[in-house]
């Protein structure tokens, strides 16, 4: 053997060791953000499913897992007559010809399609999966094709069964969608829960491993076979949400009423079919739903929180109060119940309650521009107009676009004769809202008293094309051009003025146009 075969002959098992070592670490290379959305997206569907007569039940994400099958959860297609299957960003619809498997309990279902050119997504092993993993969602939140989305693996936990925990966000519409790991391997299924009356949407996915032991179990496709009495009232319930995001809410109602009918104990039902029904103006009805969660589940937060929300919209400002005190007992951080609160209190002229509950508002969230803005007016309600002045300032900084923090603004400074800086905010507060009636009133108002009659004018008129039924425009337009001599004008504008209060049933400002008509005698 001549020295250099055994020179290498000696440094075989250290060659052999790092062709190992080479071979495993870039055997399953980690791919690119762009990549992963790439691979994702070009094999995510948008499923809609239909009644025998085709009315949409609901919506979700699927994936293709071969040729021509397609993964999603069993709640998208459950009760389903008829569907479609349509890949992100293209116009074919794919006919679901069928079902090959399902899994109630993992809430996985497979469906037959035909389809030619698309890429399966390779299933991964989830029990491997690490807390603090990188994952990727890909799906169609709300309707919104092609939605992709990144996180980490939070815990991993039974809910109801084992499940993924995830910091991605999943929304109704999502459910079913891939869940990849940063090699492009998809390890788990979106699937979107929301059963929580704080309104957080807990963000799960099924591991991917049970997905792979259904593809095992698959069987030529069975017709989707409609069947009412068939469906879950988790599943109607998973129907009405989804439906609630995509702000069809009569069609969620109807779902949440067929959730309760099935199951009537169910609070979180109660207290969404209330959100749906606020969100209809229909706030008797929504109190009533609030009310029925309540009675449920005695000890929510949330439910006292919206129901006050509801009363404080049919201006029950009292009953409002109470049900944020106990919202506010139950969960002592809630700024927003502390900025209702003090909203409610400002509106029975409890001005300094009011400002101590939008204390708390803004210690608890610090960035809270309509809890300053707010603040800022109780106070000028007390003639604190500095302090007022100082708010509107943050309201501002934080808001920058906020018309009505400029004009409450405004108002401070004109009630302290600050004339042109009131006029640059109402500027502010007319340029980022052209149609505020008030703003024209109230910058004519601040010219008049600089005694610039006619740009006074030129204000109070803009201000009543906008409203015409304006009373205090053409007050003050016709105290505007009696001073600079229209007589006849300004008495035209005063009788119009006092007819509109005669119908507001305003004595006080009937009393001041009559004296001002006198005058004009």
């Amino acid at each position: 053997m001549n020295y250099k075969t055994e020179f290498l002959w000696r440094r075989l098992p250290y060659i052999i060791a790092a062709l190992l070592f080479f071979s495993i670490t870039t055997g399953a290379s980690a791919l690119t953000t762009e990549q992963i959305a790439q691979k994702a997206l070009a094999a995510t569907v948008y499923l809609e499913m239909k009644d025998s007569t085709g009315k949409t039940l609901g919506f979700g994400s699927g994936f293709f897992v071969k040729p021509n099958q397609i993964a999603t959860n069993f709640h998208v297609i459950e009760g389903a007559a008829q569907g479609t299957a349509k890949l992100v960003g293209k116009y074919t619809r794919y006919k679901i010809e069928g079902i090959v498997a399902t899994d109630k309990d993992n809430d996985l279902a497979v469906l037959k399609v035909t389809a030619y050119g698309v890429t399966p997504l390779p299933l991964g092993d989830s029990d491997t999966v690490n807390i603090g993993a990188t994952v990727y969602v890909a799906g169609n939140p709300k309707g919104l094709e092609g939605t992709f989305s990144n996180g980490i693996i939070s815990r991993r936990e039974s809910y109801p069964k084992k499940r993924l925990q995830m910091t991605a966000p999943i929304s109704p519409g999502s459910s079913g969608g891939p869940v990849l790991n940063s090699e492009g391997e998809v390890i788990g299924i979106s699937v979107s829960v929301h059963r929580a009356l704080d309104a957080q949407n807990l963000n799960f996915a099924i591991p991917s491993n049970y997905l792979k032991a259904l593809l095992a179990k698959a069987r030529p496709a069975k017709p989707l076979l409609q069947n009412s009495r068939s469906i879950s009232a988790e599943t109607y319930f998973s129907w009405g949400h989804a439906k609630y995001e995509l702000g069809l809410y009569h069609a969620a109602i109807a779902d949440y009423d067929m959730a309760i009918r099935l199951k009537p104990d169910d609070a979180v039902a109660y207290y969404n079919r209330g959100g749906a029904k606020y969100n209809l103006e229909q706030y008797a009805a929504a109190i009533a739903d609030y009310d029925m969660a309540i009675r449920l589940k005695p000890d929510d937060a949330a439910a006292y929180y919206n129901r006050g929300v509801a009363k404080y919209s049919l201006k029950q400002y009292f009953a409002a109060i109470s049900d944020y005190d106990i919202a506010i007992r139950l969960k002592p951080d809630d700024a927003a119940a502390y900025y209702n609160r003090g909203n409610a209190k400002a509106n029975l002229e409890q001005y300094f309650p009011a400002i101590s509950d939008y204390d708390m508002a803004i210690h608890l969230k610090p960035d809270n521009a309509a809890a300053y803005n707010n603040r800022g007016s109780a106070k000028a309600n007390l003639e604190q107009y500095f302090a007022a002045i100082s708010d509107y300032d943050i309201a501002i900084r934080l808001k920058p676009d906020d018309a009505a923090a400029y004009y409450n603004r405004g108002n401070a400074k004109a009630n302290l004769e600050q004339y042109f800086p009131a006029i640059s905010d109402y500027d502010m507060a007319i340029h980022l809202k052209p149609d505020n009636a008030a703003a024209y009133n109230n910058r004519g108002s601040a010219k008049a008293n600089l005694e610039q009659y006619e740009a006074s004018i030129s204000d109070y008129t803009q201000a009543i094309r906008l409203k015409p039924d304006f009373v205090l425009a053409y007050y003050s337009r016709g105290l505007a051009k009696a001073l600079l001599g229209r007589t006849w004008e300004a008495k035209q504008d005063l009788w119009t003025a006092l007819r509109l209060a005669e119908k507001t049933g305003d004595e006080s400002l009937k009393a001041s146009i009559q004296r001002t008509l006198r005058l004009l005698e």
